[in-house]
């Protein structure tokens, strides 16, 4: 490299996706990861309950599962600043 040293992250395709996350807010991508995540969960629970026979710890894990979601909501519902 003629003695200079580049690293791989100095090229020009680099910095355009530098930019782009920057605008990028990463709360909000984290937030529709783990929304998509809950969507697939809901579904596999939905396909399972209409596809087989609900056996108790199966409809016990769906109740924990609503229960987990819904302590998320009321916690990101919160009022900012407190």
């Amino acid at each position: 490299m003629n003695g200079e040293e580049h690293s791989p992250c100095d090229t020009r395709f680099m910095a355009v996706f530098s930019r782009r996350l920057r605008r990028w807010d990463l709360v909000r991508i984290a937030a529709l990861a783990v929304g998509l995540a809950w969507l697939g969960l809901f579904g596999a629970f939905g396909y399972a309950a209409i596809s087989l026979r609900p056996t108790t710890p199966a409809l016990a894990a769906a109740a924990a599962a609503v229960l987990i979601a819904a302590a998320a909501i009321l916690y990101a519902w919160r009022e900012p600043g407190r």
